[in-house]
């Protein structure tokens, strides 16, 4: 599956390249996290979230898409404050 990332120089990134894809805490007393995606010696990421929260939402998001068998997943339009609260309102 494709992800087409959510920054300012969107970039497509392969995630049947990828070895993992997982969180990078950005700083050490700051709660932004990154998702992002390595392969080998490369790193790409695909979206810079504000919290765990949104990071968690934004993980499901694409590990569904992946179950789904979606072949392009594109984060540019994705509002990543709502997906955490529409994830925390499905838990519940």
């Amino acid at each position: 599956m494709w992800v087409m990332t959510k920054s300012d120089w969107p970039v497509l990134v392969n995630l049947a390249r990828t070895a993992h894809v997982g969180y990078q805490q950005i700083a050490k007393f700051d709660p932004r996290t990154r998702i992002v995606a390595s392969a080998w010696e490369q790193e790409f990421t695909l979206a810079e979230c504000a919290d765990g929260d949104q990071a968690r939402a934004l993980i499901s998001l694409i590990s569904q898409a992946l179950a789904n068998g979606e072949n392009l997943l594109d984060l540019r339009g994705i509002d990543l404050g709502q997906l955490a609260v529409t994830a925390d309102s499905a838990r519940e």
